[in-house]
């Protein structure tokens, strides 16, 4: 029972207030800042874990985080924005979902080793599902159900593939590898979509994005050379 309830904790910390505050700060900056901000959580993960054990990280994990954040705002191109007073509430509230993701991480590196991956994400994101659903509710709007059919059928496709199949592997490989590793090597993220960007939709890179792409690369090989080691 109080793995369950830990996972349902997990799942409206994480993809309930996390994801509102995340959807907030879209409203007030970038979303090229806010990628930035976002993929700062496996520098979280890495100094939450560090207290939790009292152990100090690998020289090289503490390598591969500093390069990786670095190569993520190339990619992004964060660096290339001034912040109003409003924007940085925005921030505040980016790295508060990004506090909350570290600690998704920390739960369901233990709570997969008892439950799995897939009860785990299924409890977690159930929960967040029933939370967003009262949260609409509460405040009378029904516009939703009221959505076309191609919209309906994009959104379904969008939670099946791009959040729930995701997130299950991303339980499976935190419960192999453990938090720090997970997180570390999910920075990968900004680069794929970068790529994909790229080779999809004809959007053209700048040689800033690409030295981002191959920094964060580099540095998630170099950390997971050093582990094998």
């Amino acid at each position: 029972l109080a793995d369950v309830l830990g996972a349902m904790f997990a799942g409206v910390l994480c993809y309930y207030f996390g994801a509102l505050a995340n959807f907030y700060a879209l409203s007030l900056i970038q979303a090229n800042v806010e990628r930035a901000l976002l993929f700062s959580y496996p520098a979280m993960v890495i100094v939450f874990h560090a207290l939790w054990t009292r152990e100090r990280p690998a020289t090289s994990t503490l390598i591969s985080v500093a390069l990786t954040s670095f190569g993520v705002l190339l990619v992004t191109g964060a660096t290339d924005q001034s912040l109003t007073q409003q924007q940085l509430i925005g921030v505040g509230w980016v790295l508060f979902c990004s506090v909350t993701i570290a600690l998704y991480f920390m739960m369901s590196a233990s709570l997969t080793q008892r439950l799995g991956s897939g009860n785990f994400t299924a409890i977690a994101m159930t929960t967040a599902g029933v939370a967003f659903l009262l949260h609409y509710q509460l405040q009378g709007s029904t516009r939703w159900l009221s959505m076309p059919p191609d919209a309906i059928a994009q959104m379904l496709g969008l939670v099946l593939f791009a959040t729930i199949l995701p997130l299950v592997c991303v339980a499976e490989g935190v419960r192999r590898i453990g938090a720090a590793r997970g997180a570390v090597i999910s920075a990968l993220g900004p680069p794929a979509t970068a790529g994909m960007a790229f080779y999809l939709l004809g959007e053209r890179l700048s040689y800033a994005q690409h030295s981002g792409m191959l920094i964060i690369v580099a540095s998630i090989t170099f950390l997971e050379l050093r582990h094998r080691r």
